[in-house]
C-alpha cells in the first residue's frame, strides 16, 4: 500500500507540474500575441511627415555696403536654397536666419569662412498647409544680401467620387484618398487594374503631376498638385479607368487667406 501511495503522490505531483507548465506556456503565447497586436496597431497609425517644396527666392541688398547682389548667386531646389559666392573677394563669411514669418525647419551646414564654394541650406515645412516664408542673410566682409524664401501653401483636398462613363461599378473598383497636395487612386486587387488616369476639363488654379505607371497596375498612384495662387480656390476633375469601369474624381480646395505680405519693389526675383 505504501508503494501505491508513492505512485499516486508522484502522479499527482507530475499532474500539477503539467498544469503549471501549460498555464505558463499559454500566458506566454497570449503575451506575445498581445504585443504583436499592439505593435501592429501602433504601426497602423499614420504619422505626419514634413514636406519639401522648391521655393521661390527674392534677393535684396543687405545691411552692409551696396553691391551684395553682385557678390552672390542664389538658386533653389526641392527643399533647398544654394548660396554661391563669386570667385573673388573675401568669400562667404556667414549665413544666418533673420526672419521666419511661417515656420520651417532649417539646416545651415558648417562651412569654412571665406569659402567661394556653394553652400546648400536645406529645409522642410512642418505644416504644408501654411507653406513656408523665411529670410536668410548671407554676408562676406563688405557686402550682404537678404534672401526671402517662400513656398506656396498646399491643401489636403476634399474629393467627390462619381461613376464614370463606362459600365456601372467604377466606385467599387477604385479607392480614393487625399493628402497634402495629393490624391491617391488605388485599384482593387482584382480585375484589369488601372489603365488610365487623366485630367478632365480645364483645371482651376491647379498644376498637376500625374506620374508614369505600369498599365494594369494594382499599386496606388499618387497625383500631386500645387496651387499657383493659394488665395483662390482650386477645382479640377480626374478620370480613372480600368478596361470596363471608370470614375470621376472631383478635387477641391478652399481659398487660403493667410498669405505672406507682398514684397516691395526693391527686391529682385531669382
Amino acid at each position: 500500500m505504501k508503494n501505491f501511495n508513492n505512485i499516486f503522490t508522484t502522479k499527482g505531483d507530475n499532474l500539477g507540474l503539467f498544469f503549471q507548465l501549460s498555464f505558463c506556456a499559454l500566458f506566454t503565447m497570449m503575451s506575445l500575441f498581445s504585443g504583436q497586436t499592439s505593435a501592429q496597431t501602433r504601426g497602423s497609425i499614420p504619422i505626419a511627415t514634413p514636406q519639401t517644396c522648391t521655393p521661390s527666392t527674392t534677393v535684396s541688398d543687405g545691411d552692409l555696403l551696396p553691391g551684395g547682389i553682385a557678390s552672390f548667386g542664389v538658386s533653389s531646389g526641392p527643399g533647398s536654397v544654394t548660396i554661391d559666392h563669386i570667385d573673388a573677394g573675401t568669400g562667404l563669411q556667414s549665413i544666418t536666419m533673420v526672419d521666419m514669418s511661417t515656420p520651417a525647419v532649417m539646416s545651415i551646414p558648417a562651412f569654412a569662412r571665406g569659402t567661394t564654394a556653394p553652400v546648400v541650406v536645406n529645409f522642410t515645412t512642418p505644416n504644408p498647409g501654411l507653406g513656408a516664408d523665411f529670410t536668410l542673410r548671407a554676408a562676406n566682409s563688405f557686402y550682404s544680401i537678404f534672401i526671402r524664401v517662400r513656398c506656396a501653401q498646399t491643401c489636403t483636398p476634399f474629393t467627390t467620387v462619381s461613376e464614370g462613363d463606362l459600365a456601372p461599378g467604377g466606385i467599387a473598383s477604385f479607392g480614393v484618398s487625399s493628402g497634402p497636395g495629393s490624391v491617391t487612386v488605388d485599384h482593387i486587387n482584382a480585375g484589369t487594374g488601372l489603365q488610365s488616369l487623366t485630367v478632365v476639363g480645364t483645371p482651376t488654379n491647379a498644376t498637376m503631376n500625374i506620374p508614369a505607371y505600369a498599365p494594369d497596375t494594382f499599386a496606388p498612384v499618387d497625383v500631386n498638385f500645387t496651387r499657383p495662387d493659394p488665395a483662390l480656390p482650386t477645382d479640377f476633375t480626374l478620370r480613372a479607368a480600368s478596361k470596363f469601369y471608370s470614375i470621376f474624381i472631383r478635387v477641391r480646395c478652399s481659398a487660403t487667406t493667410n498669405q505672406p505680405e507682398p514684397d516691395n519693389g526693391e527686391l529682385q526675383e531669382q
